[in-house]
């Protein structure tokens, strides 16, 4: 066919070899090209599946795969970014759970499904840390500044008690609950307690100076730990004697003008002798039957940061 329409009618048998071979020539290199053509339409997608896969699995949540057809790679690239946003908005979820949850309880209820924590019982140690006269410093100031300072302080307040493996439980207005040995158990809780607020002493003391006072009151003992509320509402809850005395001992504070203390049942727990102690006598607590041997911390810092004895006392 290709030598008859290229030809007068008078070619020879040698022009239709030519012919021939240019009519080869020119389908090969057509299909040649169409054969590339639809082989990068199916191996571009593809790639680009593998690079998004490959950048998932490196943490890169926001990897998306374009969808450059409708056939079923069209297809199975809708498919995976739909999957990738589902798990960008789980994970933006967990985030903003954790950001109002422990991150650590944040990821537990999630393991279960959002099921409750079932009730355990632990031996922990509580610390509860609480700003002195902080009525009349919200009274003077305003709602933005208020609420400036409290972030500020539990800006550093609880990424300490985090570090230290404790658990950052609850706010109360003005202090903060934190448990060392729930949900986790920490053979060393108490250990980590009195690290812990050592360390809030210390960079409490650098960032705010004499500026700020505050105390801290710490005990160990059995409590019972799991989810409670109800009408939709839960909380991780901590429930037990020693928070009630750690709140006391707190209040103890203002009386000998210490910044930690320390009852004896956590004392008995400690395993590390690096800090010192200083004993402070039996203080009879409000809802304990039998006066409890308090012991105080010996904090290395600028004593301006103390209170005198004097001073706590007027303020109590």
């Amino acid at each position: 066919m290709v030598s008859g329409l290229s030809t007068d009618g008078s070619a020879q048998l040698e022009d239709l070899g030519w012919d021939a071979t240019v009519a080869v020539l020119v389908a090969f290199t057509i299909s040649l090209e169409l054969t590339l053509l639809v082989t990068r339409s199916v191996t571009q997608p593809v790639d680009s599946l593998l690079e998004a896969t490959e950048a998932v699995k490196h943490g890169d949540l926001d990897a998306r795969v374009p969808i450059t057809s409708g056939d079923e790679m069209g297809q199975l690239a809708g498919s995976f970014n739909e999957m990738m946003q589902g798990l960008s908005e789980r994970e933006a979820l967990r985030e903003a759970f954790g950001a109002y949850v422990d991150p650590e309880v944040a990821q537990r209820v999630l393991e279960h499904g959002g099921e409750l924590i079932e009730g355990q019982e632990r031996e922990v140690t509580v610390m509860i840390l609480d700003v002195c006269d902080f009525t009349e410093f919200a009274q003077h100031s305003s709602a933005r500044e208020t609420v400036s300072f409290l972030n500020d302080l539990f800006g550093i307040v609880v990424p300490c008690v985090a570090e230290h493996g404790g658990h950052a439980n609850k706010f109360l207005g003005d202090g903060l609950l934190a448990v060392f040995g729930a949900p986790d158990r920490l053979p060393d809780h108490a250990d980590r307690a009195v690290a812990a607020a050592g360390d809030i002493c210390r960079q409490l003391a650098e960032r705010f100076g004499h500026e700020v006072q505050f105390g801290i009151g710490i005990d160990s003992g059995p409590v019972v730990v799991g989810s409670v509320g109800g009408g939709g509402r839960l909380e991780f809850a901590v429930i037990g004697d020693p928070v009630n005395v750690a709140a006391r001992v707190e209040r103890l504070t203002r009386e000998t003008g210490d910044i930690v203390l320390l009852t004896e049942a956590t004392r008995c727990l400690l395993t590390n002798g690096s800090q010192r102690l200083e004993p402070r006598g039996r203080f009879a607590l409000k809802g304990v039957a039998e006066p409890v041997p308090i012991h105080a911390m010996a904090i290395q810092m600028d004593k301006r940061l103390r209170r005198s004895s004097k001073t706590a006392q007027a303020e109590a």
